[in-house]
């Protein structure tokens, strides 16, 4: 599903998104054209929950919040802490 199309069907909504689609902006910044919805609520609690069920099966997930612009700009940012 297109992001203007998710963000249109839930604007008031957490939602869990998975088969990501992005576009390039710049070196590590992302634009999320589109991606399959795996839950929608209006509880946040829920859907961290789903999104950390996600990452225990090693499925690709992403959550928005109401608030996510129209634009759902991502950054991947390099890991700044230490292993142990």
């Amino acid at each position: 599903m297109k992001w203007t199309d998710i963000r249109r069907q839930y604007p008031d909504a957490f939602v869990l998104l998975s088969d990501l689609i992005e576009e390039r902006v710049a070196a590590n910044t992302f634009r999320i054209v589109e991606g399959s919805v795996l839950k929608v609520s209006q509880d946040a609690k829920e859907i961290r929950a789903a999104y950390q069920e996600c990452l225990r099966r090693g499925q690709q997930a992403l959550y928005a919040l109401p608030s996510t612009p129209g634009d759902f700009i991502v950054e991947n940012v390099a890991f700044m802490g230490r292993l142990a």
